[in-house]
């Protein structure tokens, strides 16, 4: 009897053992499939939010590549309007090309020698068109690369009424810098930025790869098998390919590779609790306490995926805000800016040349008018605009002491003091971009500042508390709105009825593409403290 009880108590403690091991590797493996849809639908959902970004991102290109050769053509045209009887003089010509940014303007006779040259000398190959306009096959023509070509010109040409021809050309290398910046590439390079995505590479069908960003800056892997974990040099990715719907219709997919920690940390917690097993062997009190410990492991592990995909859909809003934007940029381009610089030319030229000077005032409103609307178009164009690769060690009290001297006029006659501060900060920043965010921030602190108060720019280091290099903008305003403090940072969110609420969003921005970041708050007793956080550069 005593036997047959000790048995019993080894059967059932065997079989208690054997059923906690059992739960243990169920609910392993459980787990695995659940972080895997996770990955899966995370993936779609990059998928499902990137397509129309990436779609208009390739449009915006062709867009802005319309834009570059409407323009050169209308100055063409405008060029030979102007030498119908004669060639205007090189003085007139040389500002023509800085007004409209052409790097070489030339007149040329029927048998394709130069009359006369402003700028750089024509380069072998530029003048691939220019015989049919010469001898008369065609009035104008505008010929070069297209926006992803790697040929160094965009020219256009048009045929004078008394013989010969106007040329004018633009290197593509200057041209089409924004255009690829502003490209799917960009938006690719943004999302890798992120904790958990390590690769992304979009392809439109039929045709090769069009772009890939890794988060190192690396090759892709070979794609072997779709939806499995990959080792990428030390990481451990989880390998997707999703398909993507694009407004225009195109067969494209989208290639992920997640982060697979998580799932490689899942094998290990089940590790783990089979050895919670010979715990609950030797005392079936701990079975209970390890249960509740598995539980709250995988209720953190929830959280941690939840939040992953909450940051995943805060990254697609802006992203996506970011390709509306360069679609809408790209679309102002074109639709706006030729346009403009033909008012402003023809203001011009009636300002010079117009007897009556009522005429040549309303020249001069035009002429202002049309430099107002282009600053706005800047302005749109700076949201797209991407922070350059180029980072140099920048001191940023000097700056600030730089673009204090620039807005004084501004702040004077606004009433308001701009006081830079002392102290030294170094941060390895593109200069250029750091500036224009600061213009931004002095500009709404001006504007929000009473006659009579001071706005002040303060720089700081922040590597004892383990930031960067600081810079403030400290205002005397009556602070943020209540109502738009959340939203504030957001594009086109802003008070002024004259306002395109691009500012705030621009500084954000830069500050994001720096690993930095960009925070506004109030102060006491009132105004508003605008504070930059910026990579900070050791002393060398």
């Amino acid at each position: 009897m005593k036997l047959s009880r000790t048995a019993l108590g080894l059967t059932l403690l065997l079989g208690a053992a054997a059923a906690l091991a059992f739960w243990t590797f169920a609910e392993a493996r459980r787990q695995r499939e659940e972080i895997e849809i996770a990955l899966r639908e995370e993936a779609s959902l990059l998928a499902a939010t990137l397509g129309p970004g990436l779609a208009a991102a390739s449009d915006a290109l062709l867009e802005i590549d319309d834009a570059i050769a409407s323009r050169l053509l209308d100055s063409a045209r405008l060029l030979a309007e102007l030498a119908r009887d004669a060639d205007p003089p090189v003085e007139r010509l040389r500002a023509l090309a800085g007004e409209s940014e052409l790097d070489t303007i030339a007149y040329l006779e029927a048998d394709g020698r130069i009359r006369s040259l402003v700028g750089d000398p024509l380069e072998p190959g530029i003048d691939t068109g220019l015989e049919r306009v010469l001898t008369g096959a065609v009035d104008e023509v505008v010929y070069g690369p297209d926006a992803g070509s790697e040929l160094d010109h965009r020219a256009a040409a048009v045929r004078l009424a008394r013989g010969g021809a106007v040329l004018v050309h633009v290197h593509s290398t200057s041209a089409y810098a924004f255009a690829r910046r502003l490209g799917p590439e960009n938006l690719l390079r943004r999302l890798v930025t992120l904790d958990s995505v390590l690769y992304l590479a979009y392809r439109e069908e039929p045709g090769p790869l069009l772009v890939e960003a890794t988060w190192d800056g690396g090759a892709l892997p070979p794609l072997e098998v779709a939806s499995a974990l990959v080792p990428v040099r030390g990481r451990l990715a989880f390998e997707t390919s999703v398909p993507v719907e694009t407004p225009a219709g195109r067969s494209a997919s989208l290639r992920v590779g997640l982060d697979g920690t998580s799932i490689a940390r899942a094998s290990s917690a089940a590790t783990r609790r089979t050895l919670l097993v010979g715990v609950a062997l030797a005392a079936f009190g701990l079975a209970s306490v390890a249960f509740a410990l598995v539980r709250r492991e995988r209720d953190r592990e929830r959280v941690a995926a939840a939040r992953r995909l909450a940051e995943a859909e805060e990254a697609r809003r802006r992203s996506e805000r970011l390709a509306i934007a360069g679609a809408l940029a790209a679309g102002l381009a074109h639709e706006v800016r030729s346009p403009l610089n033909a008012i402003g030319l023809a203001a011009q030229r009636l300002e010079r040349a117009h007897p009556d000077e009522a005429a040549r005032g309303f020249a001069r409103l035009a002429r202002a008018e049309v430099g107002r609307l282009d600053g706005v178009l800047r302005e749109f164009l700076g949201l797209a605009r991407p922070v350059s690769d180029r980072r140099e060690r920048t001191e940023l009290g000097a700056l600030g002491r730089e673009v204090a001297e620039l807005l004084a006029a501004e702040a004077a006659q606004a009433g308001v003091t701009i006081a830079p501060g002392g102290g030294a900060a170094h941060a390895l920043v593109d200069r250029e971009a750091v500036r224009r965010a600061l213009i931004n921030l002095l500009r709404n602190a001006i504007q929000a500042s009473p006659a009579g108060a001071t706005v002040r720019i303060e720089v700081g280091d922040g590597a004892a508390a383990g930031g960067g290099a600081l810079l403030r903008v400290i205002d005397e305003g009556r602070g943020l709105d209540a109502e738009l403090r959340e939203r504030v940072l957001e594009p086109f969110v802003t008070t002024r009825a004259d306002g395109t609420g691009l500012g705030l969003a621009i500084v954000r921005r830069i500050a994001e593409e720096h690993g930095g970041a960009f925070e506004l708050a109030d102060r006491e007793p009132r105004g508003a403290v605008a504070t930059l956080t910026l990579p900070r550069s050791e002393a060398t």
